[in-house]
């Protein structure tokens, strides 16, 4: 369980619209995240420490993808996070 005293949430977020780079990063708590950022992100049976990645072979947010294993088929796009 996190500590609120201490941690913030935030939601993993598309980019924004402007970004016309076909990897655009995805937004958390305002900034950019990059490839191979961790977070500790909320799932139905808790928090779990996951790892983002991107693949070259798709463009636009649907590029990101969780590399962290048992999550790879979630998209991370709206998964709230530890910050």
């Amino acid at each position: 369980m996190p500590n609120y005293d201490k941690s913030r949430i935030a939601q993993i977020k598309l980019p924004d619209p402007n970004d016309k780079d076909p990897h655009p990063r995805l937004l958390v708590d305002g900034w950019g995240t990059h490839a191979g950022q961790s977070y500790k992100a909320l799932f139905p049976d808790g928090w779990h420490e996951i790892t983002l990645e991107v693949t070259w072979n798709i463009e636009g947010p649907g590029c990101w993808y969780i590399s962290t294993p048992g999550f790879r088929d979630i998209s991370p796009i709206g998964l709230f996070v530890e910050v």
